[in-house]
């Protein structure tokens, strides 16, 4: 299930990724169109959008169309004519859903249905240019329009980008010769095409702009000459300054009279302000040719000038409005000449270049589909003739069918044909084999029934028991399941499982589990209560299943599958006594599903494991978190030491002579992340059974080192700090280097080091523990026995061992004080250890009668929340600061 999901959740990035990128490249597009000669742009825009539709669908692509279009008229300042772009991708998608068109195709018919008559008819509305300039310029966004569809197409049909985007496993798609060849071959003439009329559209702004330099040159000069021979002609006698100028002004109003037409003509100040124009009416106003308008420097005389419009206007913004500017001064004066040659002069001569190169690209287009007919009938038609005869070719010689194989001029598909030929001569001769080999199939066919009912046993029943087996046992209650909904009638689950099986095998070997295994098959057999069915799972797990009326039938058949090992099994004259755990859930009560009744049968069966063998258990919802819980905690112990989730809290010891401090216990403590603060009684015991406890130990002794060393170089009370550490260590860990290595890195004394050890470290191998004990005894470590009085130590190996402390478990102290027996037992043991010259710590001393009445039987220390709880290092710092 997770790979699932991972699988899923990975195909989904990839669709947002490629569906975020196309978007991004249309946006990007949408933010500079190519330029060609008077306005005519080019964008890329609709190709990454009519990409987005051929791969996502007609809602993410319109969806994109009006995003990109917005953003190209409100921040770019793009056309409105674009934004055809949105009806484009609308209707291609549409005509790709109903007509089942191509991506080309459906675009194609959208312009030369729709979209060339859509532009051609808004804008002739309101448009200076003439009915051909306008359709050559519809034709071009169509062109532009298909340009970008056709290699939409083509990047979709050549590229994986399915496969990339997660949109298909399939690692290529199949390709028709046919539809390769069109694309080249429209997609040869496309790139022609537009490469063609860029280069023109340079060279033909290139020839205007000379043109009308040369023309306004020419005109400047012949103004220039004819006031060069004025000024050389006039008479020369004084004038004013303001006569001077108005003689001439008025010179330059009687040139200007018979000026050209074709172009304007202004004479300007200093002041910009026009004193002659070939426009009677411009004279006295001022004239700066490059105000309100986007001016491109040719030259250092000539210039382009562009009216500042809003491109947003309901209007085709070619160069129709647009002029060319020659400005010169007349000599060595302050009088500027400004010569101004419109464009839209030279505009019908270029769009009939453009149109010319249009009609030329729909017979070079028409040319090439016909060329590409002719090809791909003469290549393809010998292969779709053998794709043909080939269609269910072993069917047809099967039946004996003739087989029609076509020829073809060509070498290759001659030659193909000739393989196919020869390979269909081998398949009648496989046929004939084939019919030979039913044959002799048919003779064993017997033999393979027997065989079907041997692999039924196999498959459904147990070989070592003959009890069914899993796989029966989930059919099996699948059908009971199926019933109930008509019956009603509940299920009850029993798992069952031998203890100490394991042990058998172990010991006596798997032949005599195997037999044990096949006698407790015969017993759960006879067990059985009515309607019930028993299986075996696996090893020595065993369950029980059928239909009951209430629950205290499933509980005697519970109690009579635990009786029936109350007689012990004899194995090769071997008498074996051996009990069983069940576990038992019900069917709808404890869940819906086959697998969380089996789940919590096994949950109920684990939890009668832990109250104690031979018993049985019901299902109970509590069971599920508390081993939730355990299991949480289980997992966490590793992660808490790593994370340094542990802490130490230490416990006051205080000397029942003085009733002053005179040592402390180190306690661990654990703040989970999601539990809070566990108990050490819940995580402890864990922690020994998965030997865990060696790390938590090492790092307890460590810490409780450094801080007691940190408090003395601190300055305050040098006492000792007990240290609890686990049987364990004596067995399988590396005790005494641990404890030197800490004391050498921490730089503690070792007399200020006492270990806490249970009476459980003398249960095996006692002479290892003494050796052990004499050494860290020697280093000056010393040694304590704790929870004395509850584990297996006797007075002989007390004797044996050097041990400095005993302490009194907590249940001697506890009512102490009314309990003769009690006090008796207690004054008993302070008697024997004093007299072995141990000191005797009591612990658990939780009231002031209890503390006097230890104090009374001379016990040397006392540890209990009479006088502390266990503090954090903090705290306890502040009562060490006022022992000192």
């Amino acid at each position: 299930m997770g790979n699932i999901w991972f699988k899923q959740h990975h195909k989904h990035v990839m669709m947002v990724c490629a569906f975020s990128f196309c978007t991004i490249l249309a946006l990007a597009a949408e933010t500079y169109h190519f330029q060609f000669l008077y306005g005519i742009t080019f964008s890329f825009t609709s190709l990454f959008i009519l990409l987005i539709l051929r791969l996502f669908g007609l809602l993410p692509g319109l969806l994109t169309s009006v995003v990109a279009v917005s953003t190209g008229l409100l921040l770019f300042d793009q056309p409105v004519y674009h934004s055809i772009l949105i009806i484009e991708v609308l209707a291609a998608g549409l005509l790709i859903q109903k007509l089942k068109k191509s991506l080309f195709g459906a675009d194609a018919l959208f312009w030369l249905l729709a979209g060339i008559p859509l532009i051609y008819i808004f804008y002739s509305m309101d448009s200076p240019l003439n009915a051909k300039d306008l359709l050559l310029i519809a034709c071009m966004i169509a062109m532009n329009g298909m340009f970008n569809s056709l290699f939409a197409e083509v990047i979709d049909h050549y590229l994986p980008l399915r496969r990339w985007s997660g949109l298909s496993l399939e690692e290529r798609k199949l390709l028709s010769f046919s539809k390769v060849l069109f694309h080249f071959s429209i997609g040869i003439v496309f790139i022609s095409f537009l490469l063609n009329i860029f280069m023109n559209s340079l060279s033909s702004f290139k020839e205007v702009s000379l043109y009308a330099q040369r023309l306004s040159a020419s005109e400047a000069n012949r103004i220039v000459d004819s006031w060069n021979r004025w000024q050389t002609s006039k008479l020369s006698y004084s004038l004013t300054e303001a006569e001077q100028i108005q003689e001439e002004v008025r010179f330059f109003q009687l040139l200007l009279e018979n000026h050209a037409s074709t172009f304007m003509l202004h004479i300007t100040g200093n002041d910009h302000f026009v004193v002659a124009a070939s426009d009677p009416a411009a004279e006295g106003q001022r004239y700066d040719w490059g105000d309100n308008r986007q001016v491109t420097e040719i030259n250092s005389h000539l210039f382009l000038t562009m009216p500042n419009e809003p491109r947003q206007a309901l209007q085709f913004h070619t160069w129709h409005d647009g002029i060319f500017v020659y400005s010169e001064n007349i000599g060595s004066t302050d009088w500027h000449i400004s010569i101004e040659v419109p464009i839209k002069s030279y505009q019908n001569y270029l769009f009939s270049k453009y149109f010319t190169h249009f009609i030329y690209l729909i017979l070079l287009a028409l040319f090439t589909v016909v060329l590409a007919f002719f090809i791909n009938r003469s290549l393809s038609r010998g292969l779709t003739q053998l794709a043909a005869a080939t269609t269910n070719l072993p069917l047809k010689l099967k039946q004996v069918n003739n087989v029609d194989w076509p020829s073809s001029s060509l070498v290759e598909v001659q030659s193909l044909i000739v393989n196919f030929k020869h390979m269909s001569k081998n398949l009648i001769h496989m046929f004939q084999e084939a019919q030979r080999s039913n044959e002799r199939l048919e003779s064993q066919a017997f033999m393979l029934q027997q065989s079907e009912e041997r692999l039924h046993q196999l498959a459904y029943y147990d070989m070592l028991t003959g009890l069914p087996n899993r796989l029966q046992f989930t059919l099996h209650f699948q059908d009971l399941i199926a019933l109930h909904e008509s019956s009603k009638q509940p299920i009850a689950v029993m798992f069952v499982d031998v203890n100490r099986f394991k042990q058998i095998n172990d010991t006596l070997g798997h032949a005599v589990g195997d037999e044990l295994l096949r006698k407790a098959a015969e017993r759960f057999g006879n067990a059985v209560f009515k309607d019930c069915t028993v299986f075996r799972l696996g090893g020595d797990e065993f369950v029980f299943i059928g239909c009951y009326e209430n629950e205290e039938t499933v509980a005697a058949g519970a109690q009579a599958v635990v009786d029936s090992f109350n007689e012990p099994f004899i194995i090769d004259d071997k008498l074996l006594f051996l009990t069983v755990s069940v576990g038992v859930s019900l069917y709808p009560q404890d869940g819906e599903q086959m697998d969380t009744i089996i789940r919590n049968a096994d949950i109920a069966m684990y939890s009668a494991k832990e109250q104690g063998d031979g018993c049985y258990r019901f299902y109970k919802p509590n069971l599920v978190s508390a081993m939730t819980e355990k299991m949480q905690v289980e997992n966490g112990l590793y992660n808490a030491l790593l994370q340094q989730q542990f802490s130490l809290h230490y416990q006051p010891k205080m000397s029942a002579a003085t009733g002053k401090l005179c040592g402390i216990e180190a306690l661990i403590r654990w703040h989970h992340p999601e539990l809070g603060m566990v108990p050490p009684d819940k995580f402890i015991p864990l922690a020994e059974q998965s030997g865990f406890i060696l790390d938590i130990d090492s790092w307890v002794f460590r810490e409780a080192c450094r801080q007691n060393k940190a408090w003395q170089d601190a300055g305050l009370q040098r006492i000792c700090v007990s240290v609890n550490i686990s049987a364990r260590h004596f067995y399988q860990g590396n005790l005494t280097e641990m404890i030197i290595d800490a004391l050498k890195d921490t730089g503690l004394e070792p007399q200020y080091v006492s270990l806490e050890i249970t009476e459980g470290v003398f249960m095996r191998n006692m002479d290892q523990v003494i050796e052990t004990i004499l050494f860290l005894k020697n280093l000056g470590i010393q040694i304590s026995i704790d929870d004395f009085g509850t584990g297996y130590s006797s007075l002989n190996q007390l004797q044996r061992l050097p041990i400095s402390d005993v302490k009194l478990d907590r249940s001697f102290i506890q009512g102490i004080t009314s309990d003769s027996k009690k006090s008796s037992i207690v004054k008993a043991i302070i008697e024997l250890v004093h007299s072995m010259n141990m000191r005797v710590v009591a612990e658990g001393v939780e009231t002031a009668e209890e503390s006097q009445f230890c104090t009374d039987l001379q016990c040397d220390e006392l540890q209990g929340y009479l006088f502390s709880r266990p503090l954090p290092p903090h705290e306890l710092e502040l009562l060490l600061g006022k022992a000192v």
